[in-house]
């Protein structure tokens, strides 16, 4: 088995600045909402170069997407580093997940744990995500379910349906926690709820799910995962 991660690029647009900047960056947010990339990057750039975090943030990725400009690998890690040594989490997670890919960096392990794990400390739940499945497949620490297991548990909280169906997939295989078929359908239950989800996805995840549990055993978990969403993920266990 292996866990999904995410190395979806984060934006920062949006975020609070100082009010001395609040005009433009709007302006910026404005523009990119629009699709006009080019105008975003006019008023963030000025910005950036004045060592505003969020707009610096913003700028990597746009560089990275090459949304408005060409991509280009030596700006877009220049402007994501800079952020990222400036506590903005979505560049951390970006940054981390660069390593984690090779992209635009050479592949390393330590390096991206290492930013992952500030933006997941943060409580960004992709990143939260990415720290499990690193502990899971041992890159960059020593292989960890349990630890893969409180991360997933973090970012699931939070909703992010990929966290919830590696969790219901751990409890299934009962690695990192007794093994628990009742609480692997829940998670996956949850996590089948989520509307990026296709609904052929959602349907296949459901009859994998259901496959191993008895009929009372389905109506049981699915109070479970009731009582669980009821709860804003706080009563799950």
């Amino acid at each position: 088995m292996k866990l999904i991660q995410t190395l979806t690029l984060f934006f920062a647009l949006g975020c609070a600045i100082g009010m001395a900047q609040a005009d433009d960056y709007d302006d910026a947010t404005a523009a990119a909402r629009r699709g006009d990339h080019a105008a975003a990057l006019k008023l963030l750039k000025p910005l950036a170069e004045k060592g505003n975090a969020r707009a610096q943030a913003e700028l990597g990725a746009i560089y990275v997407a090459g949304k408005g400009v060409p991509t280009d690998p030596k700006e877009a890690l220049k402007w994501t580093r800079l952020a990222a040594e400036q506590g903005v989490a979505s560049a951390q997670f970006n940054l981390g997940a660069m390593y984690l890919d090779g992209q635009f960096v050479a592949q390393d392990y330590k390096e991206a744990m290492k930013w992952t794990l500030k933006a997941a400390s943060q409580g960004l739940a992709a990143a939260q995500l990415n720290i499990a499945s690193m502990y899971y497949d041992g890159n960059g620490v020593a292989q960890d379910y349990k630890e893969a297991v409180k991360w997933l548990r973090l970012a699931a909280a939070q909703g992010d349906a990929d966290a919830q169906l590696n969790l219901g997939t751990m409890y299934v295989a009962g690695q990192g926690v007794d093994k628990d078929l009742l609480r692997g359908h829940m998670w996956t239950r949850l996590a089948t709820e989520s509307p990026s989800m296709s609904e052929s996805d959602r349907k296949t995840i459901r009859e994998m799910s259901s496959k191993t549990l008895t009929p009372e055993e389905i109506v049981k978990a699915e109070a479970m995962a009731k009582k669980c969403r009821e709860s804003a993920f706080k009563d799950c266990d």
